[in-house]
């Protein structure tokens, strides 16, 4: 891992240092489960092979094995995986490996594919492009792939970044400050100071341009409801065409 990819891992390693259950997504998240059952009912995706990209802790691998599907989550950081790996030890069709979806390879092919707000964490075009390219290489003709709460403004700066170096000039973000996050541990609040690491929206405009010229079709754009881990968001479905 390089760059500001690192800071995920640190993130994760000071939420779990502090005894914190988990950092993201839980499993029994009420908006999560319904929208991935409505996601695996529409398109028939039990007993289906699914790879979650930026997966985390794996909740939605634990629910979308509930649902009958074949998972496989990737992750950069080895801290998720770990616990990922912990979440689904239970379930014999699911697995957990260490990858950087922008260089890594990834095996298919695969009957669908799930990013939970993952693609607007990638803030260089180049990163965005090879991820985007991974992930329609890795999955079969006409497979539905599922964004979940990625942020999005209608005043988002969409010129080309080349790197992370011009994108720190071009947005002035902060990726040095700890910010205090909220987690819960044997089911209290705590609040943990982690590195933050903002995120690159893009508008609707923005993200059909990017998934489209990959060769995705956009299926439909979803306005999502105020959210307290991504306050403006879409959710996106495409399928490869």
């Amino acid at each position: 891992m390089s760059g500001y990819h690192l800071l995920y891992e640190k993130r994760y390693q000071k939420v779990y240092e502090a005894g914190a259950d988990y950092w993201g997504h839980t499993p029994d998240d009420d908006e999560l489960c319904e929208y991935l059952k409505l996601w695996v009912e529409h398109h028939n995706l039990k007993g289906k092979r699914i790879i979650e990209f930026f997966c985390g802790e794996g909740a939605a691998g634990v629910i979308l094995s509930e649902l009958g599907c074949i998972y496989h989550g990737v992750d950069i950081s080895p801290s998720a995986v770990q616990k990922a790996r912990s979440s689904l030890k239970n379930y014999s069709d699911a697995t957990v490996s260490e990858l950087n979806v922008v260089t890594g390879k990834i095996d298919g092919p695969y009957d669908a594919a799930l990013d939970v707000m993952g693609l607007h964490m990638l803030v260089s075009d180049p990163d965005r492009l090879a991820y985007l390219k991974n992930a329609f290489s890795c999955l079969k003709s006409g497979a539905p792939m599922f964004f979940f709460h990625e942020m999005c403004t209608e005043t988002a700066d969409e010129s080309f970044i080349d790197s992370f170096d011009e994108w720190l000039e071009v947005s002035n973000q902060d990726y040095n400050s700890l910010r205090d996050m909220r987690f819960k541990k044997d089911g209290k609040d705590i609040d943990v100071k982690i590195p933050y690491v903002p995120g690159r929206a893009k508008t609707k405009a923005g993200y059909t341009k990017e998934l489209t010229e990959v060769g995705f079709k956009i299926d439909s754009i979803i306005d999502m409801e105020f959210n307290g881990k991504c306050p403006e968001s879409v959710s996106i479905h495409v399928c490869k065409k």
